[in-house]
């Protein structure tokens, strides 16, 4: 069966999203789960998380320890990004944070023994030609897929959300594919986040995954009702999961089903554990589904 996973940012604080990454392992595993991604994109400056400042190997090694108290594996991690419509910082330090935090994700990736970092395409609002976006997401990664490779892991490229007002390059499957196959590389690959693709192809949702065959290898889970990404649990939406599952056996597909949602950030903290409980059980379903 197709092994299911959560991210560590299933727990945060409702105020910050400050996520204590040792905590959320040793909650994740008490509550069913074995398998985890490392939640890293909530870092936005040096202040905002220990894996942010100067002395972040100290706090990775705590949270190495804890993933071998607990006996759970990370499959892959979501590093550091930004909204859509940014595409840099009017300072040059934030646009330099910015990518020397997605290289330091990538070396936390290997070093906690994950597989992939899921990384989003860059975007050209100004132009809906696809060779363009292609070369401009190669001018921005080439590097970090360089690094991937000395490193021993692979980058998997994201299908972003689609809106009526903004067409987002790799929204479609597609173009997400052309992406992928522009690289020739074993280092690249591909993440299908559900919810995303609802906002695209929902009329086409299992043919979307079966176009990804082999490219894919990571997801996220997630619902929504097709307008905008809400990051709902599954079966809260309209993603049409009885159809969508059985495809991911089909293909071959050797990743993780990982939940992406942030429904229980506003939840008192006793009620969290609960609630974890049941996502894992929503997770089990889908398992289910896939199996046929």
């Amino acid at each position: 069966m197709i092994p299911i996973s959560t991210m560590t940012s299933s727990y945060r604080d409702k105020h910050s999203n400050y996520i204590d990454q040792p905590e959320a392992i040793r909650r994740c595993k008490a509550t069913g789960f074995e398998i985890l991604d490392l939640t890293l994109h909530p870092i936005k400056t040096p202040q905002d998380h220990e894996l942010a400042g100067d002395d972040w190997e100290r706090y990775l090694d705590k949270i190495l320890q804890t993933r071998d108290e607990c006996g759970i594996t990370f499959y892959q991690t979501h590093p550091i990004f930004r909204k859509g419509s940014i595409r840099s910082y009017e300072n040059p330090e934030d646009e330099a944070f910015f990518w020397a935090m997605v290289r330091r994700n990538l070396e936390i990736t290997a070093r906690i023994g994950a597989k992939y970092a899921v990384l989003h395409p860059v975007n050209d609002p100004s132009t809906l030609d696809v060779d363009t976006q292609i070369a401009l997401n190669h001018r921005v990664y080439d590097e970090y897929v360089d690094l991937a490779a000395k490193l021993g892991i692979g980058i998997a490229f994201e299908n972003m959300v689609e809106s009526p007002a903004l067409h987002r390059f790799s929204s479609m499957p597609e173009e997400l594919i052309a992406l992928h196959d522009s690289y020739n590389c074993e280092h690249v690959k591909l993440c299908w986040d559900f919810g995303h693709g609802n906002t695209a192809v929902p009329e086409r949702h299992p043919e979307a995954i079966r176009m990804l065959g082999s490219r894919l290898k990571c997801t996220h889970i997630d619902d929504n009702h097709g307008g905008k990404d809400e990051h709902l649990l599954p079966f809260l939406g309209t993603v049409p999961w009885e159809k969508v599952m059985p495809v991911l056996k089909e293909i071959g597909y050797t990743g993780t089903l990982n939940l992406e949602v942030g429904f229980n950030k506003y939840m008192p903290d006793d009620l969290k554990d609960t609630a974890s409980v049941m996502t894992y059980q929503i997770l089990r379903k889908l398992q289910a589904l896939a199996e046929g």
